[in-house]
């Protein structure tokens, strides 16, 4: 029974590898060398001719505010001549419908169809442009429905995949930076900066000539000036903050916003200033290296000159040259103890 299994499992390799051999994974090789593939995707002419009667009559329907006869129209177009001319056109009154009706995601899938199969439709940038009022509609509360009666939840989540959709759909059309700029102001408000960060960041450098570059750069600094949880953390987000209100104040020096940036900038400063003074206060008071405290100190006075911080860097600086020696940690924890 064992060698019967054995020379079975050998023929049927052996059948395996002679039918992969003859056998290609590349669909276009299904067909023979004298069939087009691309005639799989193209209508027939008697298709074509009874999409677009069809499609009149549902043009008709809809002009006379039949839209609920007018849909059904659209839909047995949609599915009956899935490749036909008129179906680009049935699909997008379709959505157009549905928008009427607040069914936002439904309408921005339709619109999605014809980008995937019908890309040469004539009016691809209204195609873009619903679809960009089917995702602000999301941005902007609307709910979907539970059993298509009852409103559910918001789908913010929904309006973020819908913006990045366009950006792909039409990367090179106006609508792009302004997908891109509501996903970030979507991320803020779902406390998500890291996507927010991201699309921000691909405003600015997709982008540069964009109207809405301004904004990305002073959301960018604003964001990461967000994240700053205090001069005791590392700095990281600081100095991204202050190198994107630095850009700012360069590339925009006219802007409305320059005052604020300024003002914004100099905190972000002495922020960093202030971390430097704690490092080098952590080496002068608790190390005892010199050395190493010198240098954050310099950071500190180099940072922000004008602060505090770089004030109290100085006076460090005076006494480690004046060889004064610092109160260590622990005897100033006993003095404080008994001055209590």
């Amino acid at each position: 029974m064992r060698h019967t299994f054995t020379y079975f499992f050998i023929i049927l390799l052996s059948l395996t590898s002679t039918l992969c051999a003859d056998f290609s994974l590349n669909p276009i090789k299904w067909f023979s060398d004298d069939e087009e593939p691309s005639n799989m995707w193209v209508a027939s002419a008697s298709d074509e001719a009874a999409a677009t009667s069809m499609l009149e009559v549902g043009r008709q329907k809809l002009a006379a505010g039949n839209t609920g006869s007018a849909n059904r129209t659209f839909k047995k177009i949609i599915k009956n001549y899935p490749t036909a001319k008129a179906t680009g056109e049935a699909l997008f009154l379709r959505a157009r419908i549905l928008m009427t009706r607040e069914r936002w995601d439904k309408a921005f899938d339709s619109l999605q169809v014809i980008v995937y199969k019908h890309p040469n439709y004539k009016d691809f940038n209204q195609v873009i442009g619903s679809q960009f009022d089917c995702a602000t509609a999301h941005m902007e509360g609307a709910r979907g429905r539970i059993f298509w009666v009852f409103p559910g939840f918001r789908q913010y989540d929904r309006a973020m995949e819908e913006f990045e959709q366009i950006v792909n759909n039409a990367p090179y059309s106006d609508y792009a930076p302004l997908a891109l700029m509501n996903i970030a102001l979507v991320a803020e408000q779902e406390e998500e900066p890291e996507d927010a960060i991201d699309a921000l960041d691909r405003l600015i450098n997709y982008y540069p000539q964009s109207m809405l570059a301004p904004d990305a750069y002073y959301n960018l600094a604003s964001t990461y000036s967000n994240l700053v949880k205090g001069s005791e953390y590392d700095q990281g987000s600081t100095r991204q903050a202050i190198s994107y209100y630095e850009d700012f104040l360069v590339l925009f020096p006219t802007s409305n916003y320059t005052g604020e940036v300024e003002s914004n900038l100099e905190g972000m400063e002495n922020l960093l200033a202030t971390s430097r003074l704690n490092l080098g206060d952590f080496y002068y008071l608790y190390r005892s290296n010199n050395t190493a405290a010198l240098i954050f100190y310099n950071e500190a006075i180099t940072i922000a000159p004008d602060s505090e911080a770089a004030q109290e860097a100085t006076a460090r600086i005076e006494d480690i040259e004046a060889g004064v020696r610092p109160i260590n940690g622990a005897t100033m924890l006993r003095k404080v103890f008994l001055m209590d």
